[in-house]
C-alpha cells in the first residue's frame, strides 16, 4: 500500500469557501475553521460537472458528500484524475461517514497593520480628501480653483500611470493568471533574498519557495513579487502556472492581491482626476 500510495503527488484544490487537500491516504476538506479528515476508503465516487467537484461518501445516505465549487478548470481536471486513481487502488469502506475525523480550529486572532503603514496611508489619502473639497468649490462656481486642480492632477497623474502599471504587471496579472489555471501543491519556503530599496537600509523580502510539479518536476523558483516584511520559512501551499512553472505565488497571496488592488485603484483615480479640470477649462474656454 505504502509504494503505491507514495506515485500518487500531493495536490490542494481551493474554491469558493472549501478547500480539497490530497494527501497519500486521505483528503482533507477545510471549510472555515474546520476540517474533515476523509480516509480514501470511504470515498465511493468522485465526480466533476460545470464546474463542481463532489465527492461522494461510501455507504452514505443523502447529504452524505461535499461539493466544491471553481473555475479553475486546469487544476480541478488534474485534481480529480489523481483523486480517482488513488480511490481506486484502495478497498472501499462499508460506512464512509464513520470514517470521517472532524477538527475545529480556534478563531484567529486580528493582525492590525503596522503604525507606520497606517501613517503612509493616511497621508497619501489626504490629497485626494483636498482634490474632491476643491472640486465641489469649483463646481459651485469659483472658476478660480480651475487652475489649482490641474496644477495638482498633472502631478498626481504620472503618479497615477506607474502605480496602475506596477499594480497590474506585479501582482494582479499574475493572480489573475494563476487563479484561472494554477496548480497548487504542497511545497516549502527555503530562503528570503533581501534586495535594497533605498540609502537608510530599507529593502524588500523574496520569498524562494521549493516544490514539485505534478509532472513530478523539482523546482526552485524566487517570487517576482517581493514583500515589505520577512516571513517564517518552512511548509507553505504554493500555486505556479503549468505553462510557465517560474511564475508562482505562496504566501501572503491574499495580501498580495488587495495590494496590487489597491495600487490599480488609487492609479485608475489619479489619473481620471486629471480629467475634471480640463473638462472644466475646455468648457468654459468654448463657452467664453
Amino acid at each position: 500500500m505504502i509504494l503505491i500510495m507514495e506515485s500518487i503527488p500531493d495536490m490542494v484544490l481551493r474554491g469558493r469557501g472549501v478547500v480539497f487537500r490530497l494527501e497519500a491516504y486521505w483528503v482533507r476538506v477545510v471549510r472555515g475553521r474546520t476540517t474533515w479528515t476523509v480516509p480514501l476508503a470511504a470515498i465511493s465516487d468522485v465526480g466533476y460537472a460545470e464546474g463542481r467537484v463532489r465527492l461522494e461518501l461510501a455507504a452514505g445516505g443523502e447529504g452524505d458528500s461535499v461539493t466544491l465549487t471553481t473555475r479553475n478548470t486546469t487544476a480541478a481536471d488534474a485534481f480529480v484524475r489523481r483523486l480517482r486513481d488513488a480511490v481506486s487502488r484502495v478497498p472501499t469502506a462499508e460506512n464512509g461517514p464513520a470514517m470521517v475525523i472532524a477538527e475545529h480550529r480556534e478563531r484567529p486572532r486580528l493582525r492590525l497593520p503596522g503604525r507606520p503603514l497606517v501613517w503612509l496611508a493616511c497621508l497619501a489619502v489626504v490629497p485626494y480628501f483636498w482634490y474632491f473639497g476643491t472640486a465641489i468649490k469649483l463646481v459651485g462656481g469659483d472658476d478660480s480653483a480651475a487652475g489649482a486642480l490641474l496644477g495638482v492632477s498633472m502631478l498626481y497623474c504620472p503618479w497615477g500611470v506607474v502605480l496602475l502599471v506596477k499594480g497590474w504587471r506585479d501582482v494582479v496579472r499574475d493572480a489573475l493568471i494563476l487563479w484561472r489555471r494554477g496548480i497548487t501543491v504542497p511545497g516549502r519556503v527555503r530562503a528570503y533574498k533581501w534586495s535594497s530599496t533605498g540609502s537608510d537600509g530599507s529593502g524588500e523580502y523574496r520569498p524562494v519557495y521549493e516544490f514539485r510539479t505534478l509532472e513530478g518536476h523539482k523546482r526552485r523558483v524566487t517570487q517576482s513579487v517581493a514583500h515589505t516584511h520577512k516571513g517564517e520559512e518552512g511548509p507553505v501551499d504554493v500555486t505556479y502556472d503549468p505553462l510557465s512553472p517560474t511564475r508562482v505565488r505562496g504566501e501572503r497571496q491574499r495580501q498580495l492581491l488587495v495590494r496590487g488592488t489597491v495600487m490599480m485603484f488609487f492609479g485608475v483615480l489619479s489619473v481620471v482626476l486629471l480629467l475634471v479640470p480640463l473638462c472644466v477649462i475646455v468648457v468654459s474656454l468654448l463657452t467664453d
